[in-house]
C-alpha cells in the first residue's frame, strides 16, 4: 500500500478555543498516521523494537491553509516519499471532504540503534519498503539558524503529561512550546502559516526548559534548550499570518 488514508472527525476536546484543531492534536494525527503506515510497510515500530532499532523524529516542515473546525470531517494521506543512508522522507497531506487542502507536511525520521542511540543504515537494517515519490513541499530540511536576538525567554519544567511511551518528551510537544512562547495578544490576531522543527535532543522529565524567541514582524526563530544553553533540545522557525 502506497499511502494510507485516514477519516477523522475533528472532536470537541482536540479543539482550542477558535474552534480549531489544535496544534499539537494535528501533530499526533502525523505521528498516528505515520505510525500505521510504517506497520503496513513491515517497518512500524514492533518490527523495528525486536531488532533495536527506531524511528525518531528529526525535522518536519508544516504549511497550513486553514485549520479543521469541531466536527469537520477530514481525510489525513500518508505515504513514505524517499530514503537518505540513515532516515526516511514521510510526507502527509490533509483534505476535506470536498478536496480543499487544509494542511501539508514533509518530515524527516531518523533509524537509530536503541543500544547506542547512533543512527544506522536504513539499507542494512529494514527491508525494502515502498515509496511514493511525491513531496507535498520539495525541501531537504535546511538548518534552521539560531537566534541572532533573543527577544523574550519563556522558561518552565517539562510535565509529566508530556512524556510519551519512549519516556521522552513526545514530539508533538516542541512545537506547541514554541508558539506557546509568544504572547497571548499576538495569537489572538495571528495564525500559524508555515512551521518548520529540527529535533536535536529529547528532553526527559527532569529537564529544565526556556524557549528563546527572536521576532522579526511575522516570523519568529525559537531555540528550546536548557536555561544555560548546555542542551538543545530543538529549533522552530514559524511564519505566521494575521487573521
Amino acid at each position: 500500500m502506497e499511502t494510507l488514508a485516514l477519516p477523522h472527525t475533528v472532536k470537541i476536546y482536540e479543539c482550542d478555543r477558535k474552534k480549531q484543531l489544535r496544534l499539537h492534536c494535528l501533530f499526533n494525527l502525523f505521528q498516528d498516521a505515520a505510525d500505521m503506515h510504517a506497520d503496513v510497510l513491515g517497518v512500524g515500530y514492533e518490527y523495528c523494537l525486536s531488532r533495536g532499532i527506531g524511528w525518531v523524529g528529526a525535522n518536519y516542515h508544516l504549511k497550513i491553509n486553514r485549520l479543521p473546525l469541531w466536527q469537520e470531517k477530514i481525510v489525513l494521506t500518508t505515504w513514505a516519499s524517499g530514503k537518505t543512508v540513515v532516515s526516511g522522507i514521510r510526507d502527509f497531506k490533509a483534505e476535506t471532504e470536498n478536496g480543499e487542502l487544509l494542511f501539508f507536511a514533509s518530515s524527516q525520521w531518523a533509524l537509530i540503534s536503541l543500544g547506542t542511540l547512533r543512527p544506522v543504515a536504513v539499507s542494512k537494517n529494514l527491508p525494502d519498503y515502498i515509496l511514493h515519490n511525491e513531496r507535498m513541499i520539495d525541501t531537504t530540511f535546511p538548518a534552521i539558524p539560531l537566534p541572532e536576538n533573543e527577544d523574550s525567554a519563556v522558561s518552565f519544567g517539562v510535565r509529566y503529561d508530556d512524556i510519551d511511551i519512549n519516556d521522552h518528551v513526545n514530539n508533538a510537544v516542541y512545537p506547541l512550546w514554541a508558539a506557546e512562547s509568544v504572547s497571548h495578544d499576538f495569537r489572538k490576531t495571528h495564525e500559524i502559516a508555515e512551521m518548520e522543527i529540527a529535533f536535536k535532543k529529547p528532553a526527559v522529565f527532569d529537564d529544565d526548559i526556556t524557549v528563546f524567541t527572536q521576532t522579526d514582524r511575522l516570523t519568529t526563530t525559537h531555540r528550546i534548550a536548557s536555561p544555560d544553553k548546555s542542551k538543545d533540545f530543538s529549533r522552530v522557525r514559524i511564519h505566521w499570518k494575521k487573521e
